[in-house]
Formats: structure tokens, sequence, C-alpha cells
């Protein structure tokens, strides 16, 4: 009989443990969601504002505004170089993750 009781034991260590692992595993899953979202909204910010410079550029070069064209120039750099750091770095945090997945599940 205490045969019997040791391998309901472990059954229900093994679910409790199977459980804790599944609660790991969307945690971390969540985590990646979230900074996914989280990155995707900061480039789309920064494009919003890239697009109002470039508006801002044509409307000084028509003389339609007053401002500094040179300025402007520099900001539509700006924004450009973050844009392409924020997509590489996402890029490379992917590639990073798709790396780890196949070396955990031994491909």
């Amino acid at each position: 009989m205490s045969g019997q009781n040791s391998t309901c034991t472990d059954k229900s260590t093994g679910v409790i443990d199977n459980f804790k692992k599944g609660l790991t595993v969307w945690a971390q899953e969540l985590r990646g969601i979230f900074t996914r979202l989280l990155g995707n909204f900061e480039v789309r910010q920064l494009e919003k504002r890239l697009e109002r410079e470039y508006a801002l550029l044509g409307k000084l070069t028509c003389d339609d505004a007053e401002g500094d064209i040179e300025l402007c120039s520099k900001q539509i750099d700006f924004f450009k170089e973050e844009i392409g750091k924020l997509k590489k770095e996402q890029a490379a945090k992917r590639d990073v993750k798709r790396r780890d997945n196949e070396r955990k599940m031994g491909l």
C-alpha cells in the first residue's frame, strides 16, 4: 500500500511541477508579446513624428511657415536613424529568440 501512495504523490507533484512550468512559459511569452508591442508602438510614434517633420519641411520650402530648414533636416535624419536602429534591435531580438528556441528544441 505504501508503494501506491508514493506513486500518487509523485503524480500530483508532477502535475504541480508541470503547472508551474506552464505558468513560467506563459509569463515569458506574455513578456515577449508586451515587449514587441512596446517596440512597435515606439517605432510607429517615431514614424508619425518623421511624417510631421516632412510636412513641416515642405511648408518651410514653400515659405508657408517660419522656421529653420536645416534644423528640420537634422530632425528628419535623426528620426530616420532612430527608426532604423529600433528596427535592427527588434530583428536582432527575434533572431536571438529563434536561436534560443531552436537550441531548446534540439533542432
